[in-house]
């Protein structure tokens, strides 16, 4: 979270009678190793009291309090050639969010470490975690009950509930805050009354009362509702990004459009650009000729939704990026896939739980995990060529292709789209067959060879299964090599 005013939270910090877990005061401290056990210990301890920041603060005394100021910069510190943000920024593991603050206040100068604890494990320091005991700044391994009581918190703690901005008027909160589509999303008419959308917002998790009558904006509210998301330090580089580029290469781009608001915000209009300028074919529909889109709408949006419902929020200066080919579209998402690729269509596990339970509410994406399934049965219903799911280390990419027919599929594309076909039915509590599959490739019954030798394919590499023993390869059926095997 941004602070506005330095001398404002450094006067709320004196208020607090002593150092505590995630506070502490220095006169001068210019050793950089010492500010990264700080750094470190300051952030475990404020996620152990349930604390949104730790502080370090440079030029109040310890023990008394008093204002003396300071000869620390943060801005001056180097650790060799590297100036002190950036080094502390690249060794503490893992990535922190940190403010660095040097300020005067009534003629004297101050500086301010201001620390956002983790959200998956305990902060370490030239790998080693610390953790303040009392006043004092020790080892966490020294103290294997804090440690794991620490686990515990990190597991707990999730993105979309911390702060993205602090202390806001009512009426400065809503102003930076999509009001108004919010409640045409919900399909709700706009109270008249500020306290009664506030009272709204705060139950749905996306403000939070500061008790000092001012509000507090979270993660969650900022991504989905701001206005502007570059008022939120905290999401600014997870806005949506689309590219378009004139050939199948990265070579030449022809446009491109990053979203300034948040996902729900957003979300409608985003997707009526996104589809004005995917390639288009002619077709007639109705008797009539006319120009669509390549791609399935229904297949974009939910693609798109699960772009952002799924990617790591942890991961900074990363969002969702949607990039349009001559020959495909392809989605990544920062972060990569928590269950095998092979399992997207019937396992369901979400890494923001609360933000895709907004984006249903909002009407923006399916139920829980069912969105996928239904790109997938329109791209089935369309015979596209199937999507390819890539997850790697660090993202997840997931690509269609533009319409192709049977006879231009690759051996690969034949046996993912065989496969996930095989999938699809045994969700519907149904089987595969040589006569479903050509149906999916819209072929004639003629082709019954061709279609043949896809299954045959899929049996031999262990992809899908007979559904019974010795059964006769007229009428054979056949389901997902996880699905139990054959009876």
């Amino acid at each position: 979270m941004a602070v506005d005013d330095p001398c404002a939270l450094l006067e709320r910090l004196l208020k607090e009678p002593r150092e505590v877990e995630w506070l502490e005061f220095k006169c001068n401290l210019s050793d950089v190793g010492e500010i990264g056990e700080y750094v470190s210990a300051l952030s475990n301890s404020a996620m152990l009291a349930g604390k949104d920041r730790a502080f370090l603060v440079f030029g109040v005394e310890d023990g008394t309090g008093a204002r003396v100021g300071t000869s620390t910069v943060l801005a001056d510190l180097r650790k060799g050639a590297e100036n002190f943000p950036n080094w502390i920024s690249r060794v503490i593991e893992p990535r922190l969010m940190m403010e660095f603050l040097d300020f005067e206040c009534g003629g004297m100068k101050f500086a301010i470490l201001a620390i956002e604890p983790t959200y998956d494990r305990p902060v370490r320091f030239a790998g080693i975690e610390y953790i303040r005991i009392g006043e004092n700044k020790k080892r966490l391994a020294d103290f294997p009950n804090h440690e794991r009581s620490l686990w515990l918190a990190t597991s707990r703690r999730k993105f979309e509930e911390a702060v993205a901005l602090t202390n806001q008027s009512p009426e400065g909160a809503l102003a930076l805050l999509e009001i108004d589509a919010f409640y045409s999303l919900l399909n709700e008419p706009l109270p008249s009354l500020n306290n009664e959308i506030l009272r709204k917002l705060e139950g749905c998790g996306l403000v939070r009362d500061n008790l000092e009558g001012k509000f507090d904006i979270t993660n969650l509210g900022a991504i989905l509702l701001a206005k502007d998301v570059t008022k939120f330090p905290p999401i600014q580089g997870k806005a949506m990004r689309i590219v378009s580029y004139s050939g199948r290469d990265k070579s030449r781009s022809d446009l491109s459009r990053e979203a300034s608001m948040g996902y729900a915000a957003g979300f409608v209009n985003m997707m009526k650009w996104l589809m004005a300028h995917l390639p288009k074919e002619e077709r007639y529909i109705d008797g009539v000729r006319r120009n669509t889109p390549r791609y399935p709408e229904i297949a974009i949006r939910e693609i798109i939704a699960n772009s952002m419902i799924h990617q790591d929020l942890t991961i900074t200066g990363a969002g969702p990026l949607v990039e349009i080919y001559a020959d495909r579209v392809e989605f990544t998402n920062p972060g990569n896939c928590l269950i095998a690729t092979d399992r997207l269509l019937d396992e369901r596990r979400s890494r923001n739980e609360k933000l895709a339970m907004m984006m249903r509410q909002l009407n923006l994406c399916e139920e829980r995990g069912s969105g996928l399934d239904k790109a997938m049965i329109e791209v089935e219903r369309l015979h596209l060529p199937p999507p390819e799911f890539v997850s790697s280390e660090n993202s997840m990419r997931v690509v269609l292709f533009s319409p192709r027919p049977f006879s231009e599929m690759s051996k690969q594309e034949k046996l993912r789209a065989g496969f996930f076909h095989c999938v699809l039915r045994w969700m519907q509590h149904n089987y595969m067959s040589n006569s479903t599959l050509r149906e999916r490739f819209s072929l004639p019954d003629e082709e019954y060879q061709a279609v043949s030798s896809v299954i045959s394919e899929l049996v031999r590499s262990g992809r899908i299964i007979p559904a019974e023993e010795g059964q006769g390869r007229r009428n054979a059926r056949y389901l997902p090599y996880w699905a139990g095997s054959a009876s």
